[in-house]
């Protein structure tokens, strides 16, 4: 199981979330309380162990990176890259060719979410396919990092209609913490799965707890699937 701790904020935090046996961290440049800016960000690039994968959360303007975005993923090579904003086939063509590692993101509102992805997964193109989706919870005023769960079964519905055939490895996010992980990887059988506000101290978005990273990947990863 796949683990990524999202929304670090700071050196120490990304070393204890390495420690705890995250395989990724999320840095979010799009918005928000956890919102990093590029110098907080270089300092955590650098310190980062080597096995943990970085994972920056971009926002698509008019399908592409903002250029110093972009320099400043190239510097650090960082590749994957947790889409928001409008995404489409062209718009994942141009980050792949650029060697970028897309995982688009997908607010789970009701029982029809695959139908969000149907433009850009509608063609069986490897110039434009992303390595992973991440299905967050939907949230008409935030992006991520809510804390909110949403209905776990219906992905096993939409995987028995066929909806998910075509679909890269899945994501798991929304509300997850340490006392729900566990359930909610035997109800989806993600890939991976993502958590930021459920691993943070009470009161302090963006403060992780130590303790609770540690429990998060056990239980994750704990699930025989």
């Amino acid at each position: 199981m796949w683990v990524k701790i999202c929304g670090i904020t700071s050196v120490e935090d990304a070393t204890s979330a390495a420690a705890a046996g995250a395989d990724a961290i999320g840095l979010n440049f799009v918005g928000g309380p956890r919102l990093l800016g590029p110098r907080a960000a270089e300092q955590i690039l650098i310190a980062l162990p080597p096995e943990v994968t970085p994972v920056a959360l971009v926002r698509l303007v008019n399908g592409r990176l903002d250029a110093q975005m972009s320099e400043l993923l190239a510097r650090f090579r960082v590749s994957h890259v947790q889409l928001y904003g409008s995404v489409s086939t062209a718009s994942l063509t141009t980050l792949v060719r650029d060697g970028f590692r897309p995982m688009p993101v997908v607010a789970v509102a009701d029982e029809d979410f695959a139908d969000q992805a149907s433009g850009w997964l509608s063609e069986d193109n490897p110039q434009c396919r992303p390595v992973a989706v991440v299905l967050d919870a939907f949230d008409p005023s935030r992006e991520g990092g809510t804390g909110i769960t949403f209905r776990w079964d219906w992905i096993p519905a939409a995987r028995r209609t066929g909806k998910l055939d075509r679909w890269p490895p899945i994501i798991l996010a929304g509300g997850l913490r340490p006392e729900n992980v566990t359930e909610a990887v035997r109800v989806v059988r993600p890939y991976g799965v993502d958590v930021s506000s459920g691993v943070e101290e009470a009161g302090s978005p963006g403060k992780k707890d130590a303790d609770r990273m540690r429990a998060f990947v056990l239980a994750a990863k704990a699930v025989i699937r």
